[in-house]
């Protein structure tokens, strides 16, 4: 019950169904004062019933099929992974169902017509000027979820970005590699946008929490289970941000997307690479000792640092007009700190990685020219 109860309280449009009811109500009182439903035969209640059913409909079938074509565009846009986005569309299915329903009711009665009472005649009129009252409502609605930031931010409520649900990530690059690829750049960026809030916010504060816990020595109440989906959920946020970049860059050179667009990509990627690097050297540094995860930290740094390295690799190979502009900002995303914090912990091999990346950027300080491959 108290489900059902928080349901309806977060359910926005709710205010919107009352007010269409009143309404409904109001504009039924109307037409009874003036004197609606008084005197009428049967046969024109079968007129009615039939000419309702007819309405109704036409309607839904308008309804329905601009959906259906909302639906193949948007698909066209962000790939066949956001269709759960229309298929959990409440509004859609209220819609639907209301109209049916009233349908196959009037349908019913219109057989009984010669029989039937009156009050079943008040309850068809006033059904149908409530699906007439809503119809507006949803097809406003039906239009905003047509914009780009709003079909995003159903999208991630149907495939969150959670540590626990590390799979959907792939869901996500699906829709944002499919929005570069038809040109529609803002959607992209928009989910980048996402992904850096919760990196920042949700991400951070969970591994701060743990990072406490291991300087208090509650090792009791450590949860390394939940360290380790997040190190896993790192993993595969770095790999889908590189195939990104890389996608990025390919399509920028099959001259699919502008210059601009690349950029504006590619450097909405690299501060999610900063920020995932300084969370690794700050707040995961506790975890550097701990032998139960340092194996797993170990591999999840190593494949943290290849995707950089494959991201500044692409780069190198880019038209100059993106690699002047960006192939120094993925060099210095690694926090200054980052390579001592890696021989303090044992890691050589991987603080001889990051050193090769601090030469190549010194190196594009020094001469501005070409690089050598890592």
């Amino acid at each position: 019950m108290k489900r059902v109860i928080r349901v309806i309280k977060e359910y926005k449009p709710l205010p919107s169904y009352i007010l269409s009811i009143v309404i409904s109500i109001e504009v039924f009182s109307i037409f009874l004062e003036f004197g609606f439903f008084q005197n009428i035969s049967p046969e024109d209640t079968r007129y009615f019933l039939s000419a309702l059913a007819q309405v109704e409909g036409a309607i839904i079938a308008i309804y329905i099929t601009m959906m259906i074509v909302g639906i193949q565009l948007t698909i066209k846009d962000y790939s066949g992974a956001v269709i759960k986005v229309y298929h959990k569309n409440r509004e859609f299915w209220l819609v639907v169902i209301s109209y049916v329903a009233l349908i196959i009711l009037t349908l019913t009665l219109l057989q009984n017509g010669e029989t039937l009472n009156s009050l079943w005649l008040h309850i068809v009129y006033l059904w149908g000027i409530f699906n007439l009252v809503i119809l507006p409502l949803f097809i406003y609605d039906s239009f905003v979820l047509f914009n780009p930031e709003a079909v995003i931010d159903r999208f991630l409520k149907i495939h969150s970005l959670t540590i626990e649900r590390t799979n959907n990530l792939w869901t996500i690059y699906k829709v944002a590699s499919k929005s570069i690829q038809s040109q529609n750049v803002g959607a992209t960026t928009y989910l980048l946008e996402k992904i850096r809030a919760y990196i920042r916010n949700d991400l951070l504060n969970r591994i701060k929490t743990i990072g406490r816990k291991i300087e208090e020595s509650r090792a009791e109440s450590l949860d390394l289970e939940e360290f380790q989906l997040m190190l896993a959920f790192i993993e595969g946020l770095t790999h889908m941000l590189r195939s990104l970049a890389l996608y990025t860059i390919d399509q920028y050179n099959s001259k699919r997307i502008s210059q601009d667009e690349a950029t504006w990509i590619l450097n909405m990627i690299e501060p999610i690479f900063r920020i995932i690097f300084a969370d690794l050297v700050i707040s995961v540094y506790p975890f550097y000792f701990v032998p139960e995860i340092k194996e797993n930290l170990e591999y999840a740094l190593s494949q943290c640092l290849l995707d950089l390295e494959l991201i500044i690799e692409k780069l190198q190979e880019a038209p100059s007009e993106i690699k002047e502009e960006l192939l120094g900002r993925f060099l210095d995303a690694l926090p200054h700190d980052f390579v001592k914090s890696l021989k303090n912990a044992g890691y050589e091999h991987l603080a001889e990685r990051a050193e090769r990346l601090r030469e190549l950027a010194r190196e594009k300080e020094m001469n501005k020219g070409d690089f050598i491959s890592i």
